[in-house]
């Protein structure tokens, strides 16, 4: 008796736990089963839906950048990201020039851009307490501007390299390659957040700041590291989208911004920070993509994208901000 009550009560520990992920993976689910019943496509192909999980990776990855200055706290969000991975593809698609013998210097240039575009994020939001929404989004504005200033007269060259273009665009078989980084990503960063010190501190600043201040923790030097980290992998995933597009073009990372939050949001990660799943993450951007790959099916166009993006976002807001409101 006592046993069963034990494996009941570890069902609903579980069920709790990953209840938002599974209602992401039903939704999923249901788009792929309506696109197959009305369209003449094969919309629930075993290509398709890889096809659906290799545009879904790269917001997936700028998901990751949200996640983890959410989960700090303090009402992170990061609209540079976009922007961030624009500078350095545009920059470091000439210094590659389609060759490999110059990825390296094309790594270190975008690290350094990400570093100190995170680190400058990170020092107006946590040192002198500016709102992260507004700091990052004033960020976004100047990278757009070195962006245009940097291309302006004259045509974006360069291509990236066949090791990027390998790793982010082609294939094995079916399965798309970028699908082999980021498999390895979403592990490494769920055993970070959940069992490392510092997925212990970063969802501790998140869950209540004055406890981890009590506690000895630096709270602005956790959420410092966090935009920095956040900068960090939004220039390097930059590398990944011009391998993925062949060439670098402005607003090439823009419009993974609104996504990015809301898979993330999807995801079931609260926005007041202190925990999240990065699977759920990864969940709610396939779910986008896949809505997204639905909606251009039935012949509507990027505008239908937009506003129901903003729909889902605001929804899903909106159930949030009630949830917490009843606690």
């Amino acid at each position: 008796m006592k046993d069963t009550i034990g494996k009941v009560a570890l069902i609903q520990l579980w069920y709790e736990k990953y209840k938002k992920i599974l209602l992401v993976l039903v939704l999923i689910l249901a788009i792929f089963v309506f696109g197959e019943i009305t369209l003449p496509t094969g919309f629930l192909s075993i290509g398709q839906i890889l096809i659906t999980a290799k545009l879904a990776s790269f917001t997936a990855l700028f998901g990751l950048c949200q996640m983890i200055v959410i989960a700090g706290g303090g009402e992170g969000l990061d609209l540079s990201v976009g922007y961030n991975a624009t500078l350095t593809a545009v920059v470091t698609a000439s210094i590659m020039n389609g060759s490999n013998g110059n990825l390296w210097l094309a790594v270190l240039v975008a690290l350094g851009f990400g570093i100190a575009i995170g680190m400058a994020n990170g020092a107006l939001a946590s040192y002198l307490r500016l709102p992260p929404l507004v700091v990052t989004l004033a960020m976004a504005d100047i990278l757009q501007g070195i962006v245009n200033a940097y291309v302006a007269g004259k045509a974006i060259t360069g291509r990236p390299s066949p090791i990027l273009t390998l790793m982010a665009a082609k294939s094995t078989g079916e399965f798309p390659n970028i699908l082999f980084v980021l498999i390895p990503v979403a592990v490494l960063a769920t055993i970070a957040f959940n069992n490392t010190k510092w997925g212990q501190i970063l969802f501790g600043v998140g869950a209540n700041e004055r406890t981890a201040y009590l506690s000895g923790i630096n709270v602005k030097k956790v959420r410092f590291a966090a935009f920095t980290v956040s900068g960090t992998l939004a220039s390097l995933i930059g590398l990944l989208l011009l391998g993925n597009m062949g060439i670098a073009f402005k607003d090439m990372g823009s419009n993974y911004v609104l996504p990015s939050i809301a898979a993330v949001v999807l995801g079931g990660v609260p926005l007041s920070g202190g925990g999240g799943n990065y699977l759920g993450v990864i969940m709610g951007a396939i779910f986008l993509q896949a809505l997204t790959n639905l909606l251009v099916a039935f012949g509507l166009g990027d505008a239908a994208k937009w506003v129901t993006f903003g729909i889902i976002l605001f929804v899903m807001l909106s159930f949030y901000a009630s949830n917490v409101r009843r606690r």
